[in-house]
């Protein structure tokens, strides 16, 4: 059963009816509750977008809990502006706060309990990303015990980056063994995201398959 807290999150009612349209297939209730999400938990996410995940988050952290929003200075250069302080115009959040920075330097201010990389692995590839140095970095900004939680488009076996470019997919196992190779524990892997009907030959962003795209979301662990 899914956590009050996390539930009345997604219910909140200082959402964009935007968002609320990709709950069904995103299921972030089933998600945030896979990562044990607590109300007084310092977490971060890297590469926000325009803040779907994070908000809800924010919304959940009631006894102190706080988000941090990143976005890369070429994101908010191509948004021309941060879309986390634009979002924050018309739907305010005290413990929503936008930072801005690389991906493998993202000026997380504090230690964190967690940090989610959403739907974004595979773009730290399409930027030509550090990727080895950016999972170092939340590495050394999680706490000890600390969750990394990354949820991306699944790509066919064998395929490790092949994909990124050009339909911005990514294979889970090559995921997996960078991350552990930063000193992650891959602790568990939610699999209710994924959609058999996916050939995963598909570019994510065609219409028929647009938000509907088999996704892994693994959780991991720093020791």
């Amino acid at each position: 059963m899914i956590a009050d807290h996390i539930l009345s999150a997604v219910t909140h009612q200082n959402r964009p009816d935007s968002d609320r349209e990709r709950d069904v297939n995103r299921k972030p209730g089933e998600v945030l509750d896979f990562f044990n999400i607590k109300t007084t938990d310092k977490i971060g996410e890297i590469n926000s977008g325009r803040g779907y995940l994070s908000s809800i988050i924010a919304h959940a952290l009631k006894d102190g809990g706080i988000v941090y929003a990143h976005t890369s200075p070429k994101s908010v250069e191509r948004w021309k502006g941060n879309p986390i302080e634009k979002r924050l115009g018309e739907f305010p959040q005290d413990n929503l706060i936008p930072v801005v920075g690389e991906m493998e330097s993202p000026n997380f201010p504090d230690k964190l309990d967690k940090i989610f990389n959403v739907m974004t692995y595979h773009y730290s590839v399409w930027t030509k990303a550090d990727r080895s140095a950016m999972n170092r970095s939340i590495f050394d900004t999680l706490i000890t015990g600390g969750i990394y939680g990354i949820l991306d488009h699944h790509a066919k076996s064998g395929h490790g980056i092949n994909d990124c470019h050009s339909i911005h997919r990514i294979e889970k196992n090559f995921v997996i063994k960078e991350v552990e190779a930063s000193g992650f524990i891959l602790e568990d892997e939610l699999t209710s995201l994924e959609n058999h009907d996916d050939s995963l030959t598909s570019m994510v962003f065609e219409k028929e398959i647009r938000d509907r795209t088999s996704r892994f979301v693994l959780k991991f662990r720093k020791p």
